[in-house]
């Protein structure tokens, strides 16, 4: 089953470039038709999902390159379970916005699905070497997407964003490679398999750099502060469609590798960097917020505050306790859905009012009643009001941090700086609503958002209001998988320990 969620949409994509161009109907029922399978195959999952196994669920094991002992190897548990329903969703969501894309549709469809694919395969992927090709795959499409429909320095944010992710990528496949090289000299066995590294014993001095070279490679994929400096430019320039699959999933695969890697395979390093990290994960929170306040370009102030609301996850992975990493895995599906819901609103008020500064839009309440209410929902979400979903991954991550031993030294500063980024959040995201929505209108505006276009936005609203007042079902999943994580370097710790007594 698992196989299948990856392959529809890739085969779908490798399928549409034999389509011709003008046969837009075929394109566009390719398009969905792979979408929304691939969502309900993930859905089925979700049912299916034994809710009391913390280990890997739906393992299917195919031998890829047997000479390297590659294999094609995936899997699926709590964390990165609501990973996959996530992007499957905003699969959905972004190939239906596509469909009014005016230049090339077919091979916008292909990239998106082909981008849809990589995300889940990085989820889904227990083979490190088959984790880095999903990895890569994600790179190259959003390289074309951004490159040839993109707007404004289109040219420019590709160059920053394909430099800064291949320098993080080619660390860490050094990382991952020697790794495996660590195991084999322990055992003289060569694999793979991340379920088997995990149980490696790497001494102190290797665990830090490796653990550096990983983190590197994920923290630009987040962003982490400060290695951020990609993201304003690429999401500014980046169609809205393939927006909501970059900052809904794509921007999640970070802060899953550091949850799928860091956190098991380099306990110790991560002892002694838990502070750094979490400080810049803080001043990321901070930065972001600050940042977004100055902006007049609604586009850009949603990309801030996504840089300031990601340094939330970061923080909450880094606390390492059950609550900061379950308020994360839950944070990371609620900006999902609150930041891709947030970059719909600005691209529907864009194509209606061919503008997305602040200063030329006013009073769009009276001619929008139905996008002002969806508008006014998102926003209270993202500003972390309680009862909607944001409320409750921040204050999960918060308890976390301040209960964290790890942390223990900054914790309550760090605790004050998430607390400070939440203002800062109300503060720029009323600004935005009130900028745009309030006083009396600059521009004649006549039309509401369609029907079709509400119904892209209505399950985000609905899963907006049910998280935050019932996110049992979510955590119930991940709860299992967080333990054994945080179980299972307890036990690597206690046997790398009895190793070093016995030399």
């Amino acid at each position: 089953m698992l196989s299948l969620i990856i392959f529809i949409p890739l085969l779908t994509a490798i399928a549409l470039i034999f389509v011709g161009r003008d046969n837009t109907g075929l394109i566009k029922m390719a398009g969905v038709g792979a979408a929304t399978s691939t969502l309900l195959v993930s859905l089925w999952l979700l049912f299916a999902f034994d809710v009391n196994n913390p280990g890997m669920q739906f393992v299917q094991t195919l031998h890829w390159v047997p000479a390297l002992h590659i294999n094609y190897l995936v899997g699926i548990d709590g964390i990165s379970l609501w990973m996959v329903v996530l992007t499957a969703f905003l699969g959905v969501v972004s190939i239906l916005m596509s469909l009014n894309q005016k230049k090339d549709l077919r091979n916008f469809i292909a990239l998106m699905l082909a981008l849809e694919a990589g995300t889940l395969g990085v989820f889904l992927a227990l083979d490190t070497i088959l984790f880095y090709v999903f990895w890569e795959l994600m790179l190259v499409p959003t390289y074309f997407i951004i490159g040839l429909w993109g707007e404004g320095r289109r040219v420019y944010a590709t160059m920053k964003f394909v430099i800064y992710t291949l320098v993080g990528s080619l660390l860490m496949l050094v990382a991952i490679l020697t790794l495996t090289m660590v195991h084999y000299g322990a055992t003289h066995e060569v694999t793979f398999d991340l379920r088997i590294l995990t149980h490696t014993h790497i001494d102190t001095f290797t665990q830090i750099w490796m653990f550096l070279f990983f983190f590197v490679a994920f923290a630009i994929k987040v962003p982490v502060f400060p290695l951020h400096s990609w993201l304003p430019h690429a999401y500014v320039a980046c169609p809205i469609p393939a927006l909501i699959l970059l900052t809904g999933a794509m921007s999640k695969t970070g802060a899953y590798g550091f949850l799928r890697f860091c956190l098991p395979l380099f306990p110790e390093a991560i002892e002694s960097m838990a502070l750094v990290i979490g400080f810049m994960a803080a001043s990321g929170m901070v930065y972001g917020a600050w940042i977004a306040l100055a902006q007049k370009d609604i586009k850009a102030l949603v990309a801030y505050s996504s840089i300031s609301h990601l340094g939330f996850i970061v923080l909450g992975i880094f606390a390492q306790n059950g609550e900061g990493i379950e308020g994360s895995v839950l944070q990371m599906f609620n900006h999902g859905i609150i930041a891709s819901s947030l970059f719909l609103i600005v691209g529907f008020i864009e194509f209606r009012m061919g503008t997305r500064n602040l200063g030329e839009l006013r009073g769009l309440s009276k001619s929008m009643p139905v996008l002002y209410g969806v508008f006014m929902l998102v926003m209270l979400a993202a500003l972390g009001l309680p009862g909607l979903n944001g409320f409750v991954g921040e204050f999960l991550i918060l308890m976390g941090v301040w209960t964290s031993h790890l942390l223990a030294g900054l914790a309550s500063i760090l605790v004050l700086m998430g607390g400070l980024s939440i203002v800062f959040a109300s503060v720029y995201m009323l600004y935005m609503f009130q900028g745009s929505m309030q006083e009396k209108p600059t521009v004649e505006n006549n039309s509401d958002i369609s029907s079709s276009e509400f119904k892209l936005l209505l399950p985000a609203c609905i899963l907006i209001i049910l998280i935050g007042l019932y996110p049992k079902p979510i955590i119930d999943r991940v709860s299992p998988s967080v333990e054994s994580l945080l179980h299972l370097e307890k036990t690597v710790n206690l046997e790398t320990g009895k190793d070093t007594d016995h030399h």
